[in-house]
Formats: structure tokens, C-alpha cells, sequence
């Protein structure tokens, strides 16, 4: 039994109050229950945490692997020329690297130019013009060449990444181009959050 005491400040009078507490004993069959109860609410509680997991950065680089041949040149023409070029894009510096390796139909062809061609009507089925030419390349009939182009702009950027983009490898023997290779991104990279 418990007894409070209560002074009453109006009446300067006490008063007491008796409250009987009961006994609580638990089983052990109830202790069982009783911490699984616990275990359950630290489990639920603990599934309720605020997310805090780090934001998904975008890898900013776009790469798109090109293959060159005469079937892609608009109209197709027949040649036992070929290529490859590695395109990368970088979306926060707007520029394109790349490397591209040829070989032309015959081996007293000669390489006379190089472009990167697009519009915003660009695609697979249509001549575009030229948008970037590329310099520094070997005049005979093959050639490894690296490069960095100047900064894109926006819309030269989104015709670009839309796919409206191809490369164009001309030669002696076909000045309006041997080989072409339409560039085409794969899907970005979704980026490491740690």
C-alpha cells in the first residue's frame, strides 16, 4: 500500500490518500513473450531509420564504340575499306575525345579528309553536313588518330547524344566518303553513390 499526503493550501487541511498496488509477477512463459515483444519493436524501429544513403552521381562521361564502313555511307558504296573510332563524350566539358583506326579500299588510296557530320535532322539514312572537321591525320591508306574537339554547343551537344551524329572517312577514291560510322551513345553509366 501507498499513502500520499496532499496539503490543501486554501483550507491549510491534509489529506491522505492510500493506493494499493498488486504484485506483477511474470511467468516464464510470459518473460518469453515479453521479449520477444522487445526484440520485434527494436527490429521494426530499427527498419524505420531516415534514408541516408548517398545521391547517385551520373558518370559524365558518354562513350559510344563506331564502326566505319562503305554500307554506311549514304548512298552505300562497295569497298573493302574499314574502321573503328571510340567516341567519349564529356557532358560537363562539352567536348568530344576520340580515336579512330582505318584502312581504305587499296593500298595507293589515300585519306584527303575526316569530319564529324550532323544536323538536327541527322540520322542513319541521310548525308549531314559537316559540323567538326578533323586535322592531323596520316594522308595514306590507313591511320590510327587521337584527338580532343572544341567545346560543343547545346544544341550541337543534344543532336550529339540524340544519335544525329556520324563520322566520316573520305578518300582519292571516294571524295564524298569511303567509310562512315554513325555514333550512337549507349546508355549512361548510372554512376558509383560511394
Amino acid at each position: 500500500m501507498l499513502e500520499i499526503l496532499k496539503l490543501d493550501s486554501n483550507s491549510k487541511s491534509i489529506t491522505k490518500t492510500s493506493i494499493v498496488m498488486k504484485k506483477f509477477f511474470l511467468t516464464p512463459r510470459g518473460w518469453q513473450q515479453l521479449l520477444f515483444i522487445v526484440f520485434i519493436s527494436v527490429l521494426a524501429l530499427g527498419a524505420c531509420k531516415k534514408n541516408r544513403s548517398k545521391p547517385v552521381v551520373q558518370d559524365p562521361i558518354r562513350t559510344a564504340n563506331v564502326v566505319l564502313s562503305g554500307g554506311a555511307e549514304v548512298p552505300a558504296i562497295t569497298t573493302a575499306g574499314s574502321g573503328t573510332a571510340t567516341v567519349s563524350y564529356n557532358t560537363n566539358t562539352k567536348m568530344i575525345t576520340y580515336q579512330i583506326n582505318w584502312i581504305l579500299n587499296s593500298t595507293v588510296s589515300v585519306t584527303t579528309d575526316m569530319h564529324f557530320h550532323g544536323a538536327e535532322n541527322g540520322s542513319a539514312t541521310i548525308s549531314s553536313p559537316v559540323v567538326i572537321p578533323i586535322t592531323g591525320f596520316a594522308i595514306g591508306n590507313t591511320g590510327t588518330l587521337n584527338g580532343t574537339t572544341r567545346v560543343l554547343t547545346d544544341a550541337e551537344a543534344n543532336q550529339l547524344l540524340a544519335g544525329k551524329w556520324y563520322i566520316n572517312v573520305h578518300s582519292a577514291a571516294f571524295p564524298s566518303g569511303e567509310i562512315r560510322g554513325n555514333i550512337i551513345f549507349s546508355s549512361p553509366n548510372p554512376g558509383n553513390p560511394y
